[in-house]
């Protein structure tokens, strides 16, 4: 059995960062936000920073690899 490790940054990340990590521009992001693509941790107040839920990437990929 193979166990594999995951290293991540922070368990969220600003829109910016998460466009530093992948390339993707911050202007693509918001829209892959607002489509769902990309899942937010949830905020309490409204004028909160959106941060990317990358605890929930990783589960994602996680289980893309176990149906590949």
């Amino acid at each position: 059995m193979t166990t594999i490790a995951y290293q991540i940054p922070s368990p969220y990340v600003s829109f910016e960062e998460y466009s530093r990590l992948s390339g993707i521009p911050v202007r693509s992001i918001r829209g892959m936000v607002s489509d769902g693509r990309l899942p937010i941790r949830p905020k309490v107040k409204p004028q909160e920073k959106p941060l990317i839920n990358m605890l929930a990437l990783m589960r994602e990929a996680d289980e893309q690899c176990l149906v590949a």
